[in-house]
């Protein structure tokens, strides 16, 4: 680390790709990581992360399911415990992309209400659930970054996406609302900083869809994404809460 100094960091979302791949970088270079699974067993100890030498005290592995309310309660109310506790940063990584999501404006291949809605809760409403939380609990916050995607860009739109409606909806509802959580926290005069954060197209396991009949073009693997992406949000400060960034640092 470029400070020398160990940091606190919350990855919400770890037991896989992106936020999985995140936890074993940031504890292989020595920073104290408290990483979220839904179902946590007794896999899921620092060797789970990272095949380093990494001593057991930096990780700390919580339950949380951002589809529960309860869930969140309780994993936040755990964590909340934690003596001196402040986070540095907190990356909320929890997603989910079932294709194919709202193809037909007339619901031809839509699976359901219960679908869409899962994208929504998932993606939008479960993330949000646990920034405005981990606020409420005053756990000292330096940054609270949202893992998000170009999908749901509507500037940038990306007509190709066939098939990736809800998702974009969903990804699009969670840049909004992250938006309005930086406006008010600034209008209170808070010290944390909100981003959120394309990371990219990576091969993850999420990434992996069948049937899909258009190309996902510079896809990365998990590694290069990350390290970016980490750069990327330790680069940013308070003047730069609501704002979109990419893995690569573009804005």
């Amino acid at each position: 680390m470029a400070d020398g100094k160990c940091k606190a960091w919350l990855i919400v979302g770890a037991s896989r790709g992106i936020g999985h791949e995140f936890a074993a970088q940031l504890l292989n270079r020595g920073d104290d990581v408290f990483v979220t699974v839904r179902k946590p067993g007794k896999e899921h100890n620092v060797a789970y992360w990272t095949d380093a030498k990494v001593d057991a005290s930096h990780c700390t592995t919580l339950e949380c399911d951002v589809l529960s309310e309860k869930s969140i309660d309780s994993c936040i109310a755990d964590l909340a415990e934690t003596p001196k506790l402040h986070l540095d940063y907190a990356v909320i990584n929890a997603g989910v992309l079932k294709y194919p999501n709202v193809r037909d404006c007339d619901g031809g291949e839509t699976d359901s209400y219960d679908d869409f809605a899962y994208h929504l809760h998932t993606n939008t409403i479960g993330p949000i659930l646990v920034a405005q939380k981990l606020l409420k609990a005053g756990i000292p916050i330096g940054t609270i970054v949202f893992i998000s995607s170009d999908s749901g860009s509507v500037s940038a739109f990306r007509e190709h996406e066939d098939g990736f409606a809800a998702y974009g909806a969903s990804k699009a509802a969670l840049n909004v609302m992250a938006r309005h959580m930086a406006a008010e926290l600034k209008r209170k005069g808070s010290r944390t900083t909100i981003l959120m954060l394309h990371p990219g197209e990576v091969s993850t396991d999420m990434a992996k869809i069948e049937g899909l009949d258009w190309e996902v073009e510079g896809q990365m693997e998990p590694p290069e994404s990350v390290a970016a992406c980490i750069k990327t949000i330790e680069s940013k400060g308070l003047d730069d809460s609501g704002t979109f960034w990419t893995w690569h640092n573009q804005c």
